[in-house]
């Protein structure tokens, strides 16, 4: 029997190698993708954040690996920073659980992940992803009967845009609070918050109890569905994105959601939000005109606060100051500025911005941003009382 030779042996190693290295697939085809692949060179990939044709360059990414086990592979993003400082999170159970791919290996726009050996499919995203779908699952695990679910509108896409109360019912002298979230659907994080905030309604505690019977919750945890649902980045779309949308009211949500508004007059209006990508704090910008219990609330907030992301009132931005000012709201009112010029009488009218990666020292994960929100309940409570 005749030896092969080794150079034949190498040529073959180096065409089963080059075989394995093609079959490397990255798509956006998971829940809020959002990817454009390039090129992959060697163990390189080049790729960038899939604007859909914002105006403003924005930093919101989501797509999949497959076929990359056992390799250790570099991710380039083309177009500017967009990688936290922890990098991605990293799924390898199909969206069950993540966690930071940490800093090791992680830059502005680059970062480097050694697949295991076993993981055929591997999910990244810019930050923690929050889908209708979790939201669901929340509210039938929590909620126990003690809400109801309603459509504010179909989306442009023809999307049911779901709206939810919680109200032990009862007088109408009832405190009257409505939370929003996602008018930009990157901001992923800030959604946790409203679900910590909502959890203390449906909760069979003391605090459940008395929210319950003294506050009718309206909760709208998807404005933008659309965007939430396909991944857009939201943020600067033409002509102008769902949070400038007060005055011309293009988008369905918009339109149905200032009803709502009208009919209800909260006496809280609470809007969440995520900022730029480097911003460690939590703050809320101040309008112009502050309804007349905002500096008791956000002093409540202070001191009730959970989860350890260490608010302080100190860090709020006035408005006039930095980015805050007139000019950033030339293409349409913002909904917390709607809401305050058209409510009479409310206490309480107030935007959270919700660091996406550090707060301070500590590292913003979901428990802690549902914590969070879970405080801001306490602070409603507080408000309430005294």
């Amino acid at each position: 029997m005749k030896c092969i030779p080794v150079s034949l042996i190498l040529l073959f190693c180096s065409l089963f190698s080059s075989y394995s290295r093609s079959v490397v697939r990255i798509d956006d085809r998971i829940p809020a993708g959002n990817i454009v692949f390039e090129k992959i060179v060697n163990d390189t990939v080049y790729v960038h954040q899939d604007l859909r044709g914002a105006e403003k360059d924005w930093f919101y990414w989501a797509f999949r690996v497959r076929g990359a086990q056992g390799r250790k592979l570099t991710f380039v993003f083309t177009k500017s920073d967009v990688v936290g400082r922890r990098g991605p999170v990293v799924s390898l159970d199909k969206g069950k659980t993540y966690d930071y791919l940490a800093s090791k290996g992680a830059g502005k726009r680059i970062f480097t992940y050694t697949f295991p050996e076993e993981a055929s499919e591997v999910w990244f995203y810019e930050c923690f992803p929050y889908t209708p779908k979790m939201w669901d699952s929340f509210m039938k695990t929590s909620g126990k009967g003690k809400y109801e679910k309603e459509v504010l509108c179909k989306s442009r896409k023809g999307r049911k845009v779901p709206y939810y109360r919680i109200s032990s019912g009862g007088e109408d002298s009832k405190l009257s609070v409505v939370i929003t979230s996602r008018h930009h659907c990157s901001e992923a994080p800030a959604t946790y918050v409203a679900e910590g905030l909502t959890s203390a309604f449906l909760e069979d505690s003391e605090l459940g109890v008395w929210l319950r019977e003294n506050v009718d919750l309206t909760v709208v945890p998807f404005v933008d569905m659309d965007g939430v649902i396909d991944g857009d980045q939201g943020k600067w779309r033409p002509p102008h994105d769902h949070n400038r949308d007060y005055t011309e009211f293009l988008y369905p949500e918009t339109k149905a959601l200032s009803a709502l508004i009208k009919e209800i007059h909260p006496d809280i209006f609470l809007d969440f939000h995520n900022p730029t990508l480097g911003t460690r704090y939590i703050f809320s910008p101040l309008c112009d005109k502050p309804a007349p219990k905002e500096d008791a609330f956000a002093a409540y907030v202070e001191k009730y606060q959970e989860g350890g992301l260490n608010y302080k009132t100190s860090k709020d931005l006035p408005f006039g100051v930095s980015w805050n000012t007139s000019k950033n709201f030339k293409d349409g009112l913002s909904v917390k500025q709607w809401v305050l010029y058209n409510t009479e009488d409310i206490q309480v009218c107030r935007t959270f911005e919700i660091p996406f990666t550090y707060a301070g020292k500590t590292r913003v994960y979901p428990d802690n941003l549902r914590k969070f929100g879970h405080g801001i309940a306490r602070a409603i409570k507080a408000l309430e009382e005294e």
